[in-house]
Formats: structure tokens, sequence, C-alpha cells
């Protein structure tokens, strides 16, 4: 009997002992779900090796499938939204601060900046190693810097320099300022006099014309802003304000006076806008227009035989404008959701096959210029011309849009003569600059 019993609790101690055991075994803990709203307008990608012409939601939305598949620290879902230009502030703006927000933005905008300082956007500087840093251009990280953090990582850009047709260029007698097969060339302010006035000569028709001009409208107006450092100055002054009341500038917009006074540009350039000089281009009619990598590619298809120079400058190098689009968090106060977003963006710097969608218009990072360079016509000279790049649109400008409203209506009167240079330069100044001033806290 006392044998039966000792059995008993002896078993009954194991049974104890294991239930024991079985309650200290570790648990397996789920990831948190997470759910990541992307949004993001039709932003174009160009023709993407091995993709064809893609849209940058097509390739976020193969970003969520690959970063889900191998990420752990959250169990991550991804909603792409797409909407129109038009319905910004609807589909993102009037969404802040609702469970429809989003959490991650693809920026074609020019608005960062103010969203930044309205307290909407996560600063991305703890993202940013020194590799990556590094890999991209200084300007690039400049654009996208206000009040000294970086709200937005750039992935895309376009180079935007001249576009020059050959043909006409032969044509004239000026094959000495066209440059070597696959290059870009570098004239300074004077070489553009002599070959305006080369070409002029050469031109007999009415419908042909040398050099774009254009002020119906915003469109494009970072062009002409360009096109007030070809005598030297600067678009702007130290404290971000615009400064083209000054010799330099005023004998730039003297320049482009003179150039309409020669016939260079088309007759009443300020009722015409940028695309009309896109097409003019495009059908041969005119010399000079403003153009980026993508174009040259659609010149080429176009069977035209047309080559890169920079914007002019007094030295020659000349300049060329960058403007780039890339990624930004909002801040919807969740922790989880910003870290799980800050991860997806980096990890789509390190998937090569990812970052292959920034070669149908321009890559941002360096060394993706230097691995595709050989396979990609023109890429290694646009690489290379990253050293002339200049600021147009600054990130702690807030009211960029308040500033093309008014850009334009004083090169109107500089083409319609009902202003002088020194008198379109105060004007410039001040009603660009009172823009500025309207987009600042007070």
């Amino acid at each position: 009997m006392k044998k039966r019993l000792l059995s008993i609790f002896m078993a009954a101690a194991i049974c104890i002992s294991l239930a024991g055991c079985q309650s200290q075994a570790p648990v397996s803990k789920q990831p948190k779900a997470v759910t990541i709203n992307i949004t993001t307008p039709p932003i174009g990608l160009g023709e993407v090796p091995g993709a064809g012409e893609s849209e940058i939601s097509e390739m976020l939305t193969l970003a969520a499938e690959r970063f889900s598949a191998q990420y752990t620290k959250y169990d991550v879902t991804f909603e792409v939204n797409r909407y129109n230009y038009t319905d910004e502030k609807e589909q993102l703006l009037d969404k802040i601060g609702t469970g429809d927000a989003a959490d991650l933005f693809y920026a074609g905008s020019w608005n960062t900046s103010a969203w930044a300082e309205n307290g909407w956007l996560v600063p991305l500087d703890d993202m940013i190693d020194d590799e990556l840093y590094a890999d991209i251009s200084e300007t690039l990280w400049q654009q996208n810097t206000y009040e000294g953090h970086i709200y937005v990582i750039p992935f895309q850009q376009l180079h935007n320099t001249l576009m020059v047709n050959k043909t006409m260029m032969e044509q004239a007698g000026l094959e000495e300022f066209i440059p070597g097969p696959d290059t870009i060339a570098h004239w300074s302010t004077e070489d553009f006099n002599t070959v305006f006035a080369g070409l002029k000569a050469s031109i007999t028709d009415n419908s042909t014309y040398i050099m774009m001009m254009y002020a119906l409208n915003n469109q494009g107006d970072s062009h002409i802003m360009t096109l007030l450092q070809a005598m030297g100055g600067s678009l702007y002054d130290e404290d971000g304000n615009f400064a083209v009341n000054t010799p330099e500038g005023i004998a730039a917009l003297t320049w482009l006076k003179f150039l309409d006074e020669q016939g260079y540009i088309p007759s009443a350039a300020e009722n015409v806008e940028f695309v009309d000089m896109v097409n003019l281009f495009y059908n041969g009619q005119l010399a000079v227009c403003a153009g980026n990598l993508t174009n040259l590619w659609d010149c080429r298809d176009r069977g035209l035989d047309v080559f890169p120079v920079n914007f002019p400058s007094l030295d020659g190098s000349g300049y060329v404008v960058s403007t780039s689009n890339g990624f930004c968090v909002f801040d919807n106060g969740d922790p989880e959701k910003i870290q799980a977003a800050k991860d997806f963006i980096r990890y789509i710097y390190s998937d090569e096959e990812l970052m292959k969608y920034t070669l149908g218009t321009l890559p941002v990072n360096q060394s993706v210029m230097e691995q595709y360079g050989d396979e990609i016509w023109m890429l290694n000279a646009y690489r290379e011309n990253s050293e002339n790049l200049t600021r147009i649109v600054r990130l702690d400008n807030l009211n960029w849009q308040g500033v093309r409203d008014v850009f334009y209506l004083n090169i109107q009167d500089l083409l319609r003569g009902t202003k002088t240079p020194a008198e379109v330069a105060a004007a410039i100044d001040g009603t660009c600059n009172a823009a500025l001033a309207e987009g600042r806290p007070k």
C-alpha cells in the first residue's frame, strides 16, 4: 500500500514538474501588425530597363512585396494610393490627422518644406549613413533640407540642360562648337552669342527660330531663372531671397531683351508657353530648347540629331538644373509606422532591382550611374556633369507656388518692353520676395 501511494505521489510530482516546465517554455510572439499607407501622384519613371514605361506607383508596389517578404520587425502590409496632381489637397492634405492619412509620400511636390514647418513630416537624418550621403550630390541634399534637417530622401532626378539641333549647327558652319559624341557641350555666354548669330544668318525660314523663350504662364519658369545667371549673378542671396536686382542680374535681363531685339527668339514670346517651344524643337523649327535626358531619347526616336549644352555662364562651365523626387514620412503619431516606413525606404536603396527604376530618368546615386553608365546612352556624360548643378527650387522657400505665380509676369513686362531690364530686376526681387515672405512663419 505504501509503495502504491509513493508511486502515485511520484507520478503527480512528475506531472506538476512537466506542467511547470511547460508554463515556463518560451511562447512565440507574433510581430505587431502595421499598415503603411503610401500616397503618390502619377510620377513617371520613363523607360525602365527590363520593366518598360513605368510609374512610381508600380515600383512602390513591387518594393512593398519584396520588403514584406523579408521584414521581421513588424508584420507590415502596404496600401499604395495613387491620386491625380490636381487632387493633392483632397487626397493628401485633407486626410492629415485621420485614419486615412498618408504614412509615406513619394514627393514630387515643392510644398514639402511647408509641410515640415507645420510639423507634418519626420526628419530622416537618422536613416542616412555616410555611404548613402556620399553617394548623392551635396546640391541634391541641400535641395531637400529644411532648417538643418533632411526631410526628403531623393530617388530620381532630371538634369535640365539645353538641347541643340546638330544638323542646324552643321548647316550654319558651326562645327567647332559641336562636342564629341555622347558628351555635353560647355559654352560661355559669349559663345552663345556667336552661335546664335551664326544660326540666324543661316536660317531663311520665317517659321524657324534660334532660341527658346516664353512667358505665357509659369510652366518652365526655372529655365528662365537659370538664364538670369548668364552674366555671373546668383539668383539668390545668402539668406535665400531673390537677388536679381544687381549689376549682373540686370545685365542678364538686358541680354534676354537683346535676344528678342535680334530676332533670335519667337516674336511676342510673352504669349508663348514652354510646351510650344518643345514642339517646335521636335519639329525641327527651333535650334535650342531646354530639355533633359528623357527628351534626348525622344529626339533620337524621332530621328533628330541633337546634343545637350549647359545653360550659359561667363566662364563656360555652364549650369545644369536638377529637380528631384523622393521619399518623405508623415508623422501620424505612431512610432511603429514611422520606423517601418523608414526601414522600407532604406531597403529600397539596398535592392539592385528596385534601383534600376531610376534609370528611366536619371539616378541620384553616383554608384548606380557608374554601374550602368556604359549600358545607357549619355548616362556617363550626365554623371560627370553633376559638378555643374545649380539650385533653383530651394526647400526653404515655403511659398514656391506664389513665386511661380508672379515671376513670369515680370518676364512678360521685359519682352513687351513695358519695363526696362533694371525695372524688371527690381520687380522680380520685390514680387518674388513678397511671395517668399508670405509663406514664412509669422
